[in-house]
């Protein structure tokens, strides 16, 4: 029985470098060749593991929620001082990573696609939930505190603007 050709690049690769673009030009923003100039995947096997753009987006935003804003987030909620839960929020969500393509989602994709939706409020209530045993009912309210001073931080102009 024949297998087929197994796959030449390395799938979670990929989907890091996706995010990536993602993170930083949101989807409209990133086009397929910008997805195989970047991940150096070949449009046709791109299509053929994730069936879209649409697809690879899906797979970039539920890694970012597994290997980013979970982790972030169960940090958070580790701590047992309202101060220290909420600084590390704001450090996390501010300084790193751990909101962008989870914000670029929010506004972009999430109003359009229910699956989009559905994971970007994942992402939300799981701020909101590693925040509620240090500040309770408030919770909900200084999380999008935390992600509205996010987006601020992404509307300033991109230092680097991206080579077309």
């Amino acid at each position: 029985m024949d297998m087929g050709r197994p796959r030449a690049f390395d799938t979670d690769q990929a989907v890091s470098a996706a995010a990536t673009l993602f993170a930083t030009y949101g989807y409209e923003g990133t086009s397929v060749d910008d997805l195989v100039t970047a991940t150096g995947v070949h449009r046709g096997s791109l299509y053929k593991v994730f069936g879209s753009k649409r697809g690879l987006h899906l797979t970039a935003l539920r890694r970012h929620l597994d290997h980013e804003i979970h982790p972030t987030t169960s940090a958070i909620a580790a701590l047992t001082a309202p101060e220290q839960a909420l600084a590390a929020a704001i450090a996390s969500y501010d300084d790193g990573p751990a909101a962008g393509l989870l914000l670029l989602a929010a506004a972009e994709r999430a109003p359009h696609d229910q699956e989009v939706a559905a994971l970007v409020a994942e992402g939300i209530t799981a701020l909101e939930d590693a925040l509620r045993p240090t500040h309770g009912d408030a919770a909900p309210q200084l999380a999008s505190t935390v992600l509205g001073a996010r987006l601020r931080l992404r509307a300033r102009p991109a230092t680097t603007p991206k080579e077309k």
